[in-house]
């Protein structure tokens, strides 16, 4: 039987909301009032390819499991850099939910 899987759009969108859920937890006051002061202009939320770093931060076996998970990146992208607040690693698989953050 084959996995169950949301779609990419709606486990980004999960990711977003767990992010400004934990973030007052996780980030400074500092970062939490730039993103705020800047995230309607220059604020993102995206998915992108599954770097390598989880295999070392969570049990993930990147080529069993590449397409039940999704990686999100938030944060401010400025003229001459991009401000990276949390990198997100959450399941699509709607039987077996997971979501780790990396916070900055």
């Amino acid at each position: 039987m084959s996995a169950r899987l949301s779609s990419i759009e709606d486990v980004t969108h999960q990711a977003y909301d767990i992010f400004l859920e934990l973030a007052p937890e996780n980030l400074s006051q500092e970062d939490i009032d730039l993103f705020n002061e800047h995230r309607e202009e220059y604020g993102f939320i995206e998915e992108s390819d599954i770097d390598d770093s989880w295999e070392s931060i969570v049990a993930f076996e990147q080529e069993a499991e590449r397409e039940h998970f999704v990686q999100v990146i938030i944060g401010i992208e400025f003229e001459d850099s991009d401000e990276v607040f949390a990198k997100v690693l959450i399941s699509r698989d709607l039987d077996a939910p997971f979501c780790h953050v990396v916070w900055k």
